[in-house]
């Protein structure tokens, strides 16, 4: 077709036709707005929104971008995530999704961003370079495996009043999305729109100490199975937040509650193991990811550069990009990777799917084991 108009930002005047279409490809996902409100509450942001490709006036192809950064450890790492991807039925299986997909991550790009995160996988989020990525451990905890008489801890539905307390728990994380109060805030609203959420308090001698957000795995919203969950996000005391995952199966009479520990997070994954919860090791579920800035992810992560590298292997060591290659360099010895690899390498993955680097010996391992993988992260409340 080539009257097509697009990819371009959205206008205001196509919002309601926009969010018509995701209401459209994602039923029972997005809510209908009164007519006048979304024109009247948006405001164009300075980088991010909605991209869109039109026919006729009215858009037929979209993805929004969000731009957000994570700190890990004292570094700051600069995300762009992309969510609600769609075409309209009648124009799929023209390639507009792709084009907008290809023009996009140039643009996320050009505004900052070092790591592109996408909620999703599929063969157009692959062929764009993206990689499942990021180590967790995961357990499918059951009934009777985790202490439901938790001692001193009691446990209470979290509202809009704790989003100052969430937020304060949230940002004591060594790995945490930069966030305001505002963003809890919107979530506990939300629940009243959605009632798939369920989000705790966990508390001791009226002291608030843990936060778990919990919700119905993907395929469990449109049935009837209500005796699963999943933890998306959680935060504060390990101890209380052990208790709480065997206060939630219990006052829930769940048969099974899920949760993604990263790998990092050893004294959650060593309690839950103590309780004789096994685990496996997988990348971040139902998302995909790609480095987009090499050399500015590692520039952000100067801090554990300097940390954890000592001066001499710190001394001459250069991260480069070129197309479609990555390159890690110090002295004589070099590491060149595709972005899949180097994104893998660099955000882990699980052993089986390891990347073949070529550095057995040298500067250059030493280097690399000391750093990467980096930390792994949910993105709860920021999940697009």
């Amino acid at each position: 077709m080539t009257d097509l108009d697009g990819p371009r930002p959205v206008r205001r005047e196509e919002l309601l036709a926009s969010h018509r279409l995701a209401a459209l490809c994602f039923p029972g996902e997005v809510m209908e707005p009164p007519e006048d409100e979304l024109p009247a509450r948006y405001k164009a942001p300075r980088r991010g929104g909605t991209y869109v490709i039109c026919h006729e006036g009215r858009p037929v192809s979209q993805l929004s971008i969000f731009h957000s950064r994570i700190c890990l450890y004292g570094s700051s790492v600069r995300i762009a995530s992309i969510g609600g991807v769609c075409t309209h039925p009648d124009y799929r299986g023209q390639g507009l999704a792709t084009r907008l997909l290809d023009h996009c991550i140039r643009v996320l790009t050009e505004e900052g961003a070092h790591l592109l995160l996408i909620s999703g996988i599929r063969g157009l989020y692959e062929r764009a370079g993206c990689v499942t990525a990021g180590l967790f451990e995961y357990f499918a905890l059951k009934p009777g495996q985790l202490p439901v008489q938790a001692g001193a801890f009691v446990m209470r539905q979290a509202t809009q009043a704790d989003a100052a307390l969430c937020a304060r728990l949230y940002h004591q994380e060594a790995v945490h999305f930069e966030r305001r109060v505002e963003d809890f805030v919107h979530h506990f609203r939300r629940q009243e729109e959605y009632l798939r959420a369920e989000d705790w308090i966990i508390e001791t001698d009226g002291r608030p100490l843990a936060y778990l957000l919990t919700g119905l795995p993907w395929e469990s919203l449109y049935s009837q199975d209500r005796a699963v969950r999943e933890v998306r996000e959680y935060a504060g005391s390990r101890l209380a937040l052990v208790a709480g995952l065997g206060m939630i199966i219990s006052r829930l009479g769940l048969r099974e509650l899920r949760i993604s520990v990263p790998w990092q997070d050893v004294d959650m994954v060593q309690m839950l193991r103590g309780y004789g919860a096994t685990s496996a090791p997988i990348p971040l579920i139902e998302h995909t990811m790609r480095i987009v800035n090499l050399p500015g992810l590692m520039s952000g992560l100067r801090p554990c550069l300097v940390a954890r590298l000592k001066e001499n292997l710190r001394r001459g060591l250069r991260f480069e990009q070129e197309g479609g290659r990555y390159t890690i360099m110090q002295g004589k010895e070099q590491l060149e990777l595709d972005g899949a690899a180097m994104t893998r390498l660099i955000m882990g993955v699980p052993e089986e799917v390891t990347p073949q680097t070529g550095t057995e010996q040298g500067v250059l391992t030493e280097i690399l084991s000391a750093l990467f993988p980096l930390p792994s992260f949910l993105p709860g409340l920021n999940y697009r």
